[in-house]
């Protein structure tokens, strides 16, 4: 089929994000054998503008669009984190391609609603929402015309290619990717996590204590030659939510620790990740695969082989495919529970 993909896409970062979702998706849906067209929205709106700036090219971005799927007459149009989209021009395709199959996904957590007003905007001419946040949060985007439903950050073959619990030696013991800025919670867990593993371990942050981000090519590589890594979220209550980072550090084969996020155990096992209850459990945790080392190899490979397989970018694609044209399913998705269904079957034109 014929896809419109309508995302960020960053082409002004040359590839320093080139694991971002946008990417993996449309990479999985040409590997399914469909034609994906990337549409990047900020940078068409930049271009179109006078001044090259996007909030002034607001409105001929959405004409481009309509040209876009006049052109191509696309089966699905699929928005990612496309906020200058308005609903007005949503509806126009519509008019226009009454067959037209629309699906919207969005990784950022759902709990921050202020960030996603304009998803809820866009909802009556939504078929599916997607989403990597579960649980009540997901249900509030389900509407009278609008299905919501969880997707699990995913992995990409290509892209999280390392496989670190192959390797003879480390540079890192220890590592944690993320930012700890306005979160003063945030930076004394990493900093009595830093002063504590530290004693034990060859321990790595970037992004946070101070420590610049590093990005790109650099970043994986940055993965592929540590050990164990922590993954944790600005909050860890919120069913099925974690930031992309767990798939980026699993698909990477790192052994990786994780808070107990409810519903998390859908994707991993006990035997897969290692679940972790407050900053003493973690540093008892860490400390022991650290000197356990054919249990810290044995689970990361696990781990590893589970989200390859659960959770590429091939198998989520293929799921949002088939909720959105209403076929029966092809796998045991792990996660097809969390699917909060419509009311109605017509939506507004």
């Amino acid at each position: 089929m014929r896809i419109l993909h309508v995302a960020n896409f960053n082409t002004g970062k040359y590839g320093a994000d080139l694991y971002a979702t946008d990417r993996k998706i449309s990479a999985g849906l040409i590997r399914a054998g469909h034609f994906v067209y990337d549409f990047s929205y900020r940078d068409v709106s930049r271009n179109e503008s006078l001044f090259r700036t996007t909030r002034l090219g607001t409105g001929k971005v959405n004409r481009k669009l309509i040209k876009a799927c006049d052109i191509q007459r696309p089966h699905l149009l699929l928005l990612g984190h496309s906020e200058l989209i308005e609903a007005a021009t949503l509806a126009e395709i519509r008019q226009r391609h009454p067959a037209i199959k629309i699906g919207l996904w969005y990784v950022d957590a759902l709990f921050h609603r202020e960030k996603a007003a304009h998803v809820i905007d866009r909802l009556p001419f939504i078929d599916v929402v997607f989403a990597t946040t579960g649980g009540e949060y997901l249900r509030e985007y389900a509407t009278a015309a609008t299905r919501a439903a969880f997707i699990p950050n995913m992995v990409d073959g290509a892209v999280e290619s390392h496989r670190a619990f192959l390797n003879r030696t480390y540079e890192h013991d220890f590592i944690f990717c993320g930012r700890d800025a306005h979160d003063p919670e945030r930076r004394t867990f990493m900093a009595d996590l830093n002063r504590e593993a530290g004693k034990h371990l060859r321990c790595a942050f970037r992004g946070c204590l101070g420590n610049p981000s590093v990005t790109g090519c650099s970043y994986l590589d940055f993965l592929g030659r540590s050990k164990m890594a922590l993954n944790i979220s600005r909050r860890n209550d919120v069913t099925l939510y974690s930031s992309d980072r767990l798939a980026q550090l699993v698909g990477n084969g790192l052994l990786t620790f994780c808070p107990r996020v409810p519903g998390l155990t859908l994707l991993f096992g006990e035997d897969e990740i290692v679940y972790f209850d407050g900053l003493d459990d973690l540093l008892e945790k860490i400390v022991y695969y650290h000197t356990h080392e054919i249990e810290c190899r044995a689970l990361a490979e696990r781990g590893w082989r589970r989200i390859h397989r659960s959770c590429s970018s091939e198998r989520v694609c293929g799921y949002m495919l088939e909720l959105l044209f209403e076929r029966p399913f092809t796998a045991d998705y792990e996660w097809r529970g969390e699917v909060f269904p419509a009311s109605a079957t017509q939506k507004t034109t």
